[in-house]
């Protein structure tokens, strides 16, 4: 009689099944975990007309007992220019408002976190970009994809931020993140 028998372990989310006296290990990622309990998210905003300097947009972490790790910025755009990925903090954010997209598809969570498109507050291009993370070229009409893997991780109030600095007429920006407890 064959018995199967599961564990899952650790913040990393490893898994262990044991089957007929065999063993097969899954190793999941912090990322692969997130999705799997619910817990990453996509925020995408709708096609955009940008002025320079514009914070395309930003993405706030609200949980104060969560931190937001960040695994992949999308960026697209009809001009060719200069992308500024920036963090701030303490930031009343403003603009366009909308919920981030859980990708676990059968999770009912909701991401502890606020989400605007054309974001005018978080004072990153008045400050020369002081909060700079990232900048990099793009061409016009091509979509870059920054693979950050968890390296960029936002507390408590913590905000991250693209922005296009050459005014264009349409661009799309998509940041991918999840999130862990402290």
């Amino acid at each position: 009689m064959s018995e199967v028998v599961t564990l899952i372990g650790g913040s990393s989310g490893q898994a262990v099944e044991v089957d007929n006296k065999a063993m097969r290990v899954q190793d999941y990622g912090p990322f692969e975990y997130a999705v799997a309990n619910g817990d990453a998210y996509s925020w995408a905003n709708l096609t955009y007309d940008p002025g320079g300097a514009d914070t395309i947009l930003g993405v706030q972490n609200n949980s104060s007992a969560r931190d937001l790790y960040i695994q992949e910025i999308h960026i697209a755009g009809d001009t060719a220019s200069q992308m500024v990925v920036h963090s701030s903090s303490a930031v009343t954010m403003t603009g366009t408002a909308f919920v981030g997209v859980n990708l676990n598809r059968n999770s009912g969570k909701v991401a502890p976190a606020t989400a605007k498109t054309n974001e005018t507050d978080n004072g990153q291009a008045a400050a020369t970009y002081s909060g700079r993370l990232y900048t990099v070229q793009i061409a016009a009409d091509t979509t870059l994809i920054i693979p950050v893997n968890g390296a960029i991780v936002l507390p408590n109030d913590w905000t991250i931020g693209v922005d296009y600095t050459t005014a264009s007429t349409a661009a799309n920006v998509s940041i991918i993140g999840y999130f862990v407890d402290r």
